[in-house]
């Protein structure tokens, strides 16, 4: 287990947060240049750009649930449960709000699928408010803050139990199990709900999201003071870097060498197990090397950690507004991928920068 810092903080959860959070600018902008429908697209798609989503959409939010799992563990030592609902309620509630009726609706507006494009922006953000609110990427604060208030309620009643599941679990996620027994639980989700339901990100009807993600956030809470599960996971860190890889390798090729609608049911069965054992031995993996790597405080990752929620609230709008100016100029093809993820994520900083600084001079300091 990597060392903590003051107050038990995990900087291996720091960095890898920051790494998730991180590489939805790369992962958003990779979906404007790749084969499927999305908010905006280029001029000129590549099917080699689908590999930045095979690559990172798997394991990113699922690792990111875990990871909150881990840290509710952790502050349920110090806070009590209503003192946690409440501050995540401050911190997620708050920009989530924010987010559907501010940053959300420019990027709807300029995109592909405005249901009002002959609208001017004004009236176009009335009915967006009144008929049309869409999370877009601020599901996962929504859906965070919905499994926190879940677990606020569950945990007090039943914590004995909680507690003798944990030991359990930690106790079956050891050897052959500690991939064998996911990769099935996931490879389940997939195989059975994913055609049924999809990955929809509506709220109401986002069936196999809920319980691959609420799963998540779950085994962060059980597993995270488990010192053997800690322990299993570094002594079988290059046995899932070795899985990550060699599963990544077949779903890319089957990506570059296979149209999606060539696909056959028997193929695309075996490619949800093989998709299944990259997401999981990748976040082990991840979890392991972090917690090698990560033992010390870093000051950029502290710096970007503490600016990562204003990266994720507004990156998407930056990226989808700036591709729309370029593509009126005629320029968004798969040549300003690169330029348009490096202006996004300096836009980002800018608005980053100016939320601290506006903090630091209008929040009045205690004397």
């Amino acid at each position: 287990m990597a060392c903590n810092g003051p107050g038990g903080r995990r900087h291996d959860f720091d960095l890898l947060r920051v790494m998730s959070f991180g590489t939805l600018i790369v992962y958003h902008a990779s979906l404007m240049y790749g084969t499927q429908p999305w908010l905006l697209k280029s001029e000129t798609t590549s099917r080699l750009m689908d590999l930045i989503s095979v690559a990172s959409h798997p394991w990113r939010m699922s690792l990111l649930f875990l990871i909150s799992g881990f840290v509710t563990s952790m502050l349920v030592e110090r806070k009590s449960v209503e003192d946690i609902r409440r501050s995540r309620t401050r911190q997620l509630l708050l920009p989530f709000v924010l987010g559907v009726l501010v940053i959300v609706p420019p990027q709807v507006y300029v995109s592909n699928t405005n249901p009002f494009p002959e609208l001017s922006y004004w009236d176009f953000w009335k009915l967006y408010v009144i008929t049309r609110i869409r999370f877009e990427h601020m599901w996962f604060l929504a859906y965070l803050w919905t499994y926190i208030a879940i677990w606020s309620v569950l945990w007090p009643r039943y914590r004995e139990r909680w507690l003798r599941l944990s030991a359990r679990l930690a106790a079956s996620l050891k050897g052959a199990n500690l991939f064998l027994l996911p990769v099935l639980f996931l490879s389940g989700l997939r195989i059975g709900l994913f055609p049924l339901f999809g990955e929809t990100l509506v709220f109401i009807s986002d069936v196999y999201a809920h319980i691959l993600y609420f799963s998540m956030f779950m085994t962060g809470i059980l597993l995270m003071k488990q010192e053997g599960f800690w322990r299993e996971i570094d002594r079988q860190r290059w046995v899932s870097c070795a899985f990550s890889v060699l599963s990544f390798m077949v779903l890319a090729i089957t990506v570059i060498a296979v149209p999606r609608d060539q696909l056959s049911d028997a193929f695309l069965f075996v490619g949800r197990i093989v998709r299944s054992i990259f997401q999981w031995c990748t976040i082990i993996a991840l979890l392991a090397f972090a917690g090698r790597i990560a033992t010390r405080p870093n000051r950029v990752v502290t710096y970007l950690n503490n600016s990562i929620m204003t990266y994720y609230v507004v990156h998407q709008t930056v990226l989808i507004v700036a591709a729309y100016y370029m593509s009126r100029e005629g320029l968004l093809d798969v040549r300003t991928f690169f330029p348009i993820c490096i202006v996004t994520a300096l836009a980002c900083a800018v608005i980053a920068e100016m939320k601290r600084l506006a903090a630091m001079y209008l929040v009045p300091t205690a004397r």
